[in-house]
């Protein structure tokens, strides 16, 4: 299946959907999540690789059914004192 793989800058927003689908047109997604998605990369699902810890199987599925896969990563940093 050919994709559409959308970023933000940030890295924390992913959506993939069929290659050439309106992401504008899409229903179901939270109110702002496609705000600041940058221009897609398209890859072959056959022979090129999804970002890290993204299942194919996940994808492909959620892609038939719902028409696109959403994904949202927060990354929280806590700083330690090594010195104690």
């Amino acid at each position: 299946m050919q994709l559409d793989i959308y970023r933000d800058q940030a890295l924390e927003k992913l959506l993939i959907v069929e290659r050439g689908t309106n992401i504008n047109q899409l229903t179901g997604l939270r109110l702002g999540f496609l705000n600041g998605l940058d221009r897609p990369n398209q890859i072959d699902s056959e022979f090129d690789k999804l970002p890290t810890r993204i299942k194919l199987d996940e994808v492909l599925q959620a892609v038939k059914q719902h028409g696109f896969f959403a994904s949202t990563h927060v990354t929280r940093a806590r700083e330690i004192d090594l010195s104690n």
